[in-house]
């Protein structure tokens, strides 16, 4: 892979996590619910999950430039 190319993969995989959890106004709601929970607490529950894939690919990327 080019480098220039790893690094707007890498630039992306700790982007995309950050602004959707400062994107507040996208999921500041109560509807869906999921077993009885709000969707403001659902969502971040699950973003929290994605966010550790995220942030393992990233790890995996950079350990392998050397």
């Amino acid at each position: 892979m080019h480098s220039k190319t790893r690094y707007i993969i890498l630039g992306l995989l700790v982007l995309i996590p950050s602004f959707v959890n400062l994107g507040v106004p996208i999921y500041n709601r109560e509807s869906p619910e999921l077993f009885g929970l709000p969707f403001f607490y659902w969502f971040q529950t699950l973003w929290l999950v994605a966010c550790t894939g995220f942030y393992l690919a990233y790890s995996r990327l950079v350990e392998n430039k050397s």
